[in-house]
């Protein structure tokens, strides 16, 4: 589970009953996207999410393993070719900027104090559309903390949020249980929400034996027409082929590339 989840959205979520779903629904149909936008959105995840996470690390180090005083969360904004973590606090009923981390190619800068000023509106709606997200979670919880990924939508003026099912064990993918919300671009209202799996499917990852190696993970997908950007997230995380059954079709996910299997 990535650190920041325990400083930021899994505080956020305190207040909601963690009980896990033990049996799965009839399958509801999300949003269909293309598939360049399937690829598009998986590696925005995946670049926010090591942002997020070696920044968290820089700030815990900075405060000797603690969070700081008032942290409330964090937000990932763009910065030039680099991503910029802005970690901020409470102030009152509000939040204010508090601590910033750029991160260059998956690396930690050092960590900025940001002694005064204000969230700008899109910072504060960017902040406010996680909460939104958070507010809303639907009833298949897979574990008691979840990450989460906050996105321009390149489709609106809104935003893409993301709720991801985390998990302690390294050898463990958290295929299933995770979340797209469209919200709007004051992020105050959910516009659209899809639980991206039918189920908790959690799997152990593949290990080589005796004269054999794997090739990847195979799951079945009946939310959709094709994979989704979680499988496109999950394959650049774990440096691995998803091979997702949909009906009669196969699709194999390798990083940002996806085509589907002609036998």
């Amino acid at each position: 589970m990535r650190i920041a989840a325990v400083l930021a959205f899994g505080l956020a979520l305190a207040s909601h009953a963690p009980a896990l779903a033990q049996s799965a629904p009839a399958p509801v149909p999300i949003a269909e996207w293309p598939l360049a936008k399937i690829s598009a959105m998986g590696q925005e995840i995946y670049r926010q999410d090591v942002a997020a996470w070696v920044a968290t690390d820089a700030l815990m180090a900075r405060f000797e393993g603690a969070p700081p005083p008032g942290l409330a969360g964090w937000i990932v904004v763009p910065d030039g070719d680099n991503l910029r973590v802005r970690f901020v606090a409470r102030e009152g009923e509000g939040v204010r900027p508090g601590w910033d981390v750029v991160v260059r190619d998956g690396r930690a800068g050092a960590v900025e104090v940001v002694a005064d000023g204000l969230l700008s509106d899109q910072e504060l709606a960017r902040f406010r559309a996680r909460q939104t997200a958070a507010q809303n979670i639907g009833r298949l919880r897979c574990g008691t903390n979840m990450n989460s990924v906050v996105a321009d939508d390149p489709d609106s003026d809104g935003w893409l949020v993301w709720l991801l099912t985390s998990t302690t064990d390294a050898n463990v993918v958290p295929m299933g249980g995770h979340y797209r919300f469209t919200v709007s671009a004051d992020g105050l209202s959910v516009l659209g929400r899809d639980q991206l799996s039918n189920s908790c499917l959690a799997m152990p990852k593949p290990v080589p034996s005796a004269g054999r190696q794997p090739v990847g993970l195979f799951v079945s997908q009946i939310v959709s027409q094709t994979p989704v950007e979680t499988h496109v997230f999950l394959s650049l995380q774990n440096r691995m082929p998803i091979f997702v059954g949909v009906g009669a079709k196969v699709f194999e996910v390798n990083g940002v590339a996806i085509r589907e299997v002609r036998r």
